[in-house]
């Protein structure tokens, strides 16, 4: 028996330098052998324009309700049957009516005007927000 002086084991260590080569070598690899498919697509021609071209875009008709009358366009109408004739005279029933409503009008009024605008040919009705600060 030798009962003398053992040095303690060395502890084991792991090195990483081989398994970077390895990755290295493997990524190399699918780097060359990989294959790039193309897509497959529509060959589009768009036109070319010559001059800037000028559209037309309907007027928007902007419609206030207050408590006292209704402004559109900056024209004033006391009754809803002046709405109505005035309404009456786009003869573009694609046109956008943007109602800007009072906060302190009665919802009736502000039914009875857009079933107004209704009446009159006009079914792209919308209202208007206004963002809080």
């Amino acid at each position: 028996m030798n009962f003398g002086h053992r040095e303690p084991p060395e502890e084991p260590e792991i090195n990483f330098i081989p398994l970077i080569d390895l990755l290295l070598v493997i990524l190399i690899f699918l780097m060359v052998t990989t294959t790039y498919n193309q897509i497959n697509g529509i060959q589009v021609r768009l036109p070319k324009a010559d001059s800037p071209t000028q559209t037309t875009e309907p007027q928007n008709i902007h419609l206030a309700i207050s408590a006292q009358n209704w402004q559109m366009n900056g024209q004033v109408y006391q009754n809803l049957d002046s709405l109505l004739q005035a309404l009456n005279k786009n003869e573009d029933k694609d046109t956008w009516v943007i109602i800007h409503a009072d906060a302190n009008i009665p919802y009736q009024k502000l039914i009875d005007t857009i079933r107004t605008a209704q009446q009159a040919g006009l079914s792209n009705i919308t209202m208007r927000t206004a963002t809080s600060p």
